[in-house]
C-alpha cells in the first residue's frame, strides 16, 4: 500500500509527523515538504524563549539563501540567471502585497529608516534612497575603495530650500548645485582632448573646477557657427550684454543699442588717482614698428599687420600681456586698444606743431 505511514510522538504537545515520502512535518500530519512547519518557528539559543511572530520565522544568526558561507546576516547568491522584462540576473525581488502589482505602493527600510527604498506614494510613483534625516533626500554611492561618498545626490527638503539638488553638496544653495566640473558633450564615448583649448574629439560645453578653488568655462564648435550666442528679446533697445567685474568693482562691459555693439572699459575718473598728462606720445609711436607678417599655424598663409608683442613690450608695455615658455599655450598677446591714448596724445603733439608752424609761417609774411 502506498499510504503514508507516519509517526506521532506527544513531545510536550508539539506534534511532529515522520511520513513515508520522508517529508517532516510540525503540527501538521500532511507534509509537502522536507520539513513543513504549520506554525511560527525560531532558530538560535538566545531565541529559544521568544515567540516568534504568528506563522513567522526569527534567525538568530547569519542565513544564507544560495549559499553555504554567508558573509552577512542575509546572504542571498543566486543560482542561476533568472532574467525579467525589466531586468537581468535578478538576485532577489520583493514584491507588495497582492503579488507583482506595479500600481500599488511598496517599500524596503533597512536600519530603522537609515535608508528606504520605495516605488510610489499616495498615487506619486517613484524611487528613492533616503537619508535619517527629515531635511533632505540622498542618494549615496562608495567608491572604488569602499568610502562612502554621503553627498553624492542631494534633495533638499529644508526651509528655503525644498526641491534644490545638490551633486557632491549636502547643502544646496540653488534648484541645482554642483561642486565639481560640469560637461555637456556631443557625442558617446569616451572624450579626450580638452574643450577649453579645442582639442577635444567632441564638441561641447565644460565647466572646470579645481580643488585649490579655481573655475572656467570653457565651449568649442565646429565649423562657421558661433560658438557663443548672447541674445536680447524683441524690444530692447539698449543695455548691457557681458559686465567684467573685479571684487566687486566694474572694469567694463559689453553694451548694445537697437542697432550695435559697444565695447567698454572702465575709466571713471573717480577711480583714479595721481592724474597727470601722459609722458607717452609722439617719441614713443615712432618707436614702435610695424611689420607684415602671417601666423606659422595659418595654412591659407593670410597677410596680417601689426606688431610684435616682445618688441612692443620694451616701448609700451601698457598693452602687453607676457606669455609663457610655450608659445601655443601662454602666447604673448597685444591689446591693440591701449594704443588709441598714444595715437591721440600723437595727434595732439603734431597739431601743436603745426599750430607752432603756422604762427611762424604768419609772421614771415608780416615781416615781407
Amino acid at each position: 500500500m502506498k499510504k503514508n505511514l507516519f509517526l506521532i510522538a506527544l513531545l510536550a504537545g508539539l506534534k511532529i509527523t515522520f511520513a513515508q515520502a520522508g517529508n517532516v512535518g510540525i503540527n501538521t500530519t500532511t507534509p509537502a515538504n522536507t520539513l513543513t512547519v504549520n506554525g511560527n518557528a525560531s532558530v538560535g539559543s538566545s531565541y529559544s524563549n521568544i515567540p516568534a511572530p504568528a506563522d513567522g520565522l526569527i534567525i538568530e544568526g547569519r542565513t544564507g539563501i544560495g549559499t553555504s558561507s554567508p558573509f552577512n546576516m542575509l546572504h542571498v547568491q543566486a543560482s542561476t540567471d533568472i532574467s525579467q522584462p525589466s531586468a537581468s540576473n535578478i538576485v532577489a525581488r520583493f514584491d507588495p502585497m497582492g503579488g507583482s502589482d506595479l500600481t500599488r505602493d511598496a517599500s524596503i527600510i533597512i536600519n530603522g529608516g537609515r535608508t528606504i527604498l520605495g516605488y510610489s506614494k499616495d498615487g506619486n510613483k517613484y524611487a528613492f534612497l533616503r537619508g535619517n534625516q527629515a531635511t533632505d533626500i540622498r542618494l549615496q554611492v562608495s567608491d572604488a575603495n569602499a568610502n562612502l561618498l554621503s553627498d553624492t545626490f542631494v534633495i533638499s527638503a529644508a526651509s528655503g530650500t525644498t526641491g534644490f539638488v545638490g551633486l557632491n553638496t549636502a547643502n544646496p544653495q540653488a534648484r541645482l548645485d554642483v561642486r565639481g566640473n560640469i560637461k555637456a558633450l556631443a557625442g558617446t564615448g569616451t572624450q579626450t582632448g580638452a574643450v577649453w583649448n579645442g582639442t577635444s574629439n567632441f564638441n561641447g560645453f565644460e565647466a572646470f573646477t579645481t580643488a585649490s578653488g579655481d573655475a572656467w568655462v570653457g565651449i568649442q564648435r565646429s565649423g562657421t557657427g558661433a560658438t557663443l550666442h548672447l541674445s536680447k528679446p524683441v524690444g530692447s533697445t539698449d543695455g548691457s550684454m557681458v559686465h567684467f567685474d573685479i571684487n566687486g568693482v566694474g572694469i567694463g562691459s559689453i553694451t548694445h543699442s537697437a542697432t550695435g555693439i559697444a565695447y567698454n572699459t572702465t575709466s571713471d575718473m573717480r577711480l583714479k588717482e595721481n592724474i597727470r598728462p601722459s609722458q607717452f606720445g609722439l617719441s614713443t609711436l615712432k618707436k614702435i614698428g610695424i611689420y607684415d607678417y602671417n601666423y606659422k599655424a595659418d595654412e591659407k598663409k593670410a597677410l596680417s599687420t601689426g606688431v610684435l608683442a616682445q618688441e612692443l613690450y620694451k616701448i609700451y608695455p601698457q598693452a602687453v600681456t607676457p606669455g609663457g615658455n610655450d608659445e601655443k599655450a601662454s602666447p604673448w598677446q597685444v591689446d591693440y586698444s591701449k594704443l588709441i591714448p598714444v595715437l591721440i596724445k600723437s595727434a595732439q603733439e603734431l597739431q601743436a606743431e603745426y599750430e607752432q608752424l603756422e604762427a611762424q609761417v604768419k609772421k614771415l609774411e608780416n615781416k615781407i
